[in-house]
């Protein structure tokens, strides 16, 4: 990357090297794989009734006002359906792939002018090398565009009360605070509004801090008109239920899954920031040594970082993606350290400790030649190492299609290890960051290319749905018996049959459900056959068309007599 001097090309051309970094890492392979239950067809199937229906103020899942997440993700998914020509993986992912490479270019952009072009640079390419950054960014789901609105609301206000102080810009900052509410709800103006507050008290800013309130209502007329159409659609009673529901019952329980300890994200957020994460507090440290931490962007970066990570950390719910929106504060904290190491000739006072660094790579090293070592013993014997395993066809598909990729993957953490371990050896910490770097580029490609399509018959429900949209003919509807997760799956067969899912629970219901729908079938899953199949078994096995997997679940396809 930047190996030359600060007047080398890809310093002077940062913002186009990155730009097509981005595109080239992320957009190419984003139809090469169906769409992945949880998350990416739940949120699909609600973007293609918006699509079919033209209703684009209340959302829809199984016909019902939906709103889940507020409207943002299936806006976007919606418009570019709309432009590329139709509902696909590609068009729905697209959004989110061109926010993250417009986050990237902001963050390039952003730490360019409050410290230098190299800096920039290296700021830019750590965020889109965050390895949870860029899965995310080839996925479709609400964070990316999240992540981007409060990005760009944080930056804009941090230039709008610098030297000069600008209203319009922090007039504009609120009104991306809005757009991120639209994005996820309340949390887009809760936490950057709580980052703010932070940063400008322990400055004793208070005429700032004051001027947040008013601010904040520029915010709320950005979310509500949606709001309140929205309501008066569905009902009000209805949309603060669901306004609690998915933000404070969220924060308060685990009642919706993905309940965590205290700890987790003080744990997880060094992987998820990887390769980069472990040299993250070095970077930190190094940050308040030198008394930079007496630079007002540099207290906003830290209290921004530090808040999402302590606010997220006391809610019971808790996933890897809620902290993505705090991910380009990470980078603009790693990228002065990181580009002060990476300068040839640099002998000032305040120059970091190469120490961490020296450690780390041999570390990394030997933790990369481990996974390769494991990737091509299991291709190699991979016979009698799934013959342990109970598989079902899919899930031994998806095994059998990992082989090559696993191997080429392998090569290409050899390789770079041993061309990192060439710089360790000759002490040149400059060269080990730079080839870390460019050992990003070959490697997402190997996972974009081999390893995640390879794992789609294990993830895809795309097979099962053509299966039951042909068999059902011109049926808008058909069963599903899974009391237990019926309500989390309707998504995934909804959005690739293009049918409506009902639920259900008793034999009673299937019974009457059949009669009523003499041309369509009921999923029975295994848990619940028992249950179905009671008092007169061989007369029910006699109805079963076929037998459906999806992942990890087994169905039994029954249908009517």
């Amino acid at each position: 990357m930047s190996e030359s001097n600060p007047g080398s090309i890809l310093v002077r051309h940062r913002t186009l090297f990155l730009f097509l970094l981005g595109l080239l890492l992320l957009v190419p392979w984003l139809g090469m794989r169906d769409l992945w239950y949880p998350d990416e067809p739940d949120i699909a199937e609600v973007c293609q009734s918006m699509y079919v229906s033209g209703d684009w103020i209340a959302p829809r899942r199984m016909g019902e006002i939906w709103v889940d997440y507020p409207p943002m993700i299936y806006w976007a998914g919606t418009a570019s359906a709309h432009l590329l020509g139709g509902m696909s993986e590609f068009a729905l992912r697209l959004p989110n792939a061109l926010a993250a490479i417009c986050l990237v270019l902001l963050t390039c952009g952003v730490a360019s002018r409050w410290f230098d072009a190299r800096t920039g640079l290296w700021a830019g390419f750590l965020l889109l090398t965050f390895q949870q950054f860029v899965y995310e960014s080839i996925n479709y789901r609400p964070d990316t565009l999240f992540s981007l609105m409060i990005g760009a609301g944080m930056f804009l206000y941090a230039r709008g009360v610098g030297e000069r102080r600008r209203w319009l810009l922090r007039v504009i900052a609120f009104i991306f605070f809005g757009l991120a509410m639209l994005a996820k709800g309340p949390l887009g103006l809760l936490l950057p509004g709580l980052v703010l507050t932070l940063w400008h008290g322990s400055r004793r800013e208070w005429r700032r801090l004051f001027e947040l309130a008013p601010l904040a209502l520029i915010s709320f007329a950005v979310y509500l008109p949606w709001f309140v159409a929205c309501a008066h659609a569905m009902g009000s009673d209805n949309i603060l239920y669901e306004l609690y529901a998915q933000n404070f019952a969220r924060f308060l329980s685990g009642s919706r899954g993905h309940g965590q300890p205290v700890y987790y994200y003080m744990v997880q957020i060094w992987i998820d920031l990887l390769p980069w994460g472990p040299l993250l507090p070095f970077a930190i440290w190094w940050t308040l040594r030198t008394g930079r931490l007496k630079q007002p962007n540099t207290q906003l970066m830290l209290w921004w970082f530090g808040t999402f990570l302590v606010f997220l950390s006391l809610a019971v719910t808790k996933r890897q993606l809620y902290m993505l929106p705090a991910y380009p504060a990470a980078a603009m904290l790693l990228a002065p350290w990181i580009a002060r190491l990476t300068r040839r000739g640099s002998l000032a006072p305040d120059s970091p400790s190469s120490r961490p660094v020296r450690i780390y790579i041999p570390i990394l090293v030997a933790i990369l030649a481990v996974i390769a070592g494991a990737f091509v013993v299991v291709a190699v014997v991979f016979e009698p190492i799934v013959a342990e395993m109970d598989l079902n066809p899919m899930r031994m598909a998806a095994a059998r299609a990992e082989r090559l990729p696993m191997v080429l993957t392998a090569l290409v953490l050899l390789a770079g290890g041993y061309w990192l371990i060439q710089a360790w050896r000759r002490g040149d910490v400059r060269s080990m960051l730079v080839r870390l770097g460019v050992l990003q580029i070959p490697l997402w490609l190997a996972v974009m290319i081999g390893i995640l399509p390879a794992l789609n018959p294990a993830k895809t429900y795309k097979p099962a749905c053509q299966w039951i949209r042909q068999q059902i003919g011109t049926e808008t509807h058909f069963g599903l018996v899974y009391p237990e997760y019926a309500m989390r799956k309707m998504g995934a067969f909804g959005f690739y049959t293009g049918a409506l899912v009902d639920r259900m629970e008793h034999q009673g219901e299937v019974e009457t459900y059949l009669r009523d729908h003499p041309a369509s079938v009921v999923l029975v899953h295994e848990s619940s056959t028992d249950e179905i199949f009671a008092g007169d078994e061989p007369r029910w096995q006699e109805r079963i068309v076929r037998e459906l997997r999806t992942g990890r679940d087994r169905y039994l396809v029954i249908e009517g007599p």
